[in-house]
């Protein structure tokens, strides 16, 4: 039950959900998570407030692994309460090549990022960068995160003991909105992108990673890149984390952040420290502070923003595979030398198979 509450697999370079696989034969086999949400917001952004009550199922997922030996395949089926639509989150093939060496192709998450991107690895209900909701927020804040998140294309991987390296050529840099770097300007740009990662594990619980992600725009100039670096320490109960991304987008198309609609020069910086304390077999506490700073240009006009949150959470595992994740977070930044706070307290229900 403590590696429900002390998820390790959250601060791995090779993310994977943290749930107990069902076989039902050696050739197939699924797991998922269903995960639920009450939370309450209190928003001010200058002269404007909001606040708004959210209580829904935030993410339905199902994931089918096949195992043919050498080959394998994983299908991720999802359905978001937010939007209400269902997607195939990953859908990707591996062939074993053998030494440690293996290639997958298809659509797959990025390796890039301290916090793991299923809320079955997290500590905490919400992530580092979220500063605000998108049903709540006139601005139109949600998710800040500049790295890339899943995208189709072609990956190696190595793995050398606990040490994992990896690099990828992929369709383009897709992050997590229009607030993201890379991938914002649609279909009317032939794009493609390069990521490589390495983890190296120093033994007695700590790991460092470094990754970077690079899209080239063909027809016109929309190159971006984000770097990320992370070091993580597990000491018995107390699990620590720090982590580092730099971005910069050259002639993306962007809104939001206090911007008009528009072509942006935009370079970001974003870092988070953590700590974990699981103080029983089935109950953990969590502080984060993340910070994000976004500096922008869109035609002649400057824009900036910056924010600092701070999150203290709770996690109790009822069981193995029901956990109840409280979090209190208060956001506090400006967009353009406006004020802007955010108070946010929720408590999820977490059910993984």
């Amino acid at each position: 039950m403590k590696k429900t509450i002390a998820i390790t697999t959250a601060l791995a370079a090779t993310s994977s959900l943290a749930t107990a696989e069902i076989k039902i034969n050696e050739f197939l086999s699924f797991a998922g998570f269903v995960d639920s949400s009450y939370s309450h917001t209190n928003i001010e952004n200058g002269a404007a407030k909001g606040t708004g009550n959210s209580f829904q199922v935030d993410e339905v997922e199902i994931d089918w692994m096949f195992n043919l030996g050498k080959v394998t395949a994983q299908v991720d089926l999802q359905y978001e309460g937010g939007s209400g639509s269902g997607t195939v989150e990953q859908a990707f093939a591996s062939y074993d090549l053998g030494n440690g060496l293996s290639v997958t192709a298809g659509r797959f998450e990025s390796a890039l990022g301290l916090e793991a991107k299923e809320p079955t690895g997290l500590y905490q209900f919400s992530k580092a960068y979220d500063v605000g909701s998108d049903d709540n927020d006139d601005s139109g804040l949600g998710s800040l995160n500049i790295l890339p998140q899943y995208n189709q294309g072609v990956k190696l991987t190595k793995v050398s003991g606990d040490n994992v390296y990896s690099i990828s050529v992929l369709d383009e840099f897709t992050g997590d909105d229009s607030n993201g770097l890379g991938g914002d300007n649609g279909g009317a740009n032939s794009n493609y992108a390069f990521e490589a990662s390495a983890s190296i594990a120093f033994g007695d619980g700590m790991t460092w990673f470094l990754g970077g992600a690079y899209e080239i725009g063909e027809n016109v100039n929309t190159d971006a890149y984000a770097a990320n670096t992370h070091l993580t320490v597990q000491s018995d109960a107390l699990t620590y984390g720090i982590e580092v991304s730099l971005g910069e987008d050259e002639g993306g198309f962007a809104s939001g952040l206090g911007r008009t609609a528009g072509t942006v020069n935009e370079e970001v910086m974003q870092a988070l420290i953590m700590a974990n304390y699981a103080y029983s077999g089935s109950s953990s506490v969590t502080g984060r502070i993340s910070y994000s700073d976004h500096q922008a240009t869109v035609g002649a006009a400057n824009s900036e923003a910056d924010f600092l949150k701070y999150t203290l959470a709770h996690n109790q595992a009822v069981t193995d595979n029901l956990a109840v994740i409280t979090e209190v977070s208060f956001v506090d930044g400006t967009i353009n030398s406006v004020n802007y706070e955010a108070i946010v307290g929720a408590v999820e229900v977490l059910f993984s198979f």
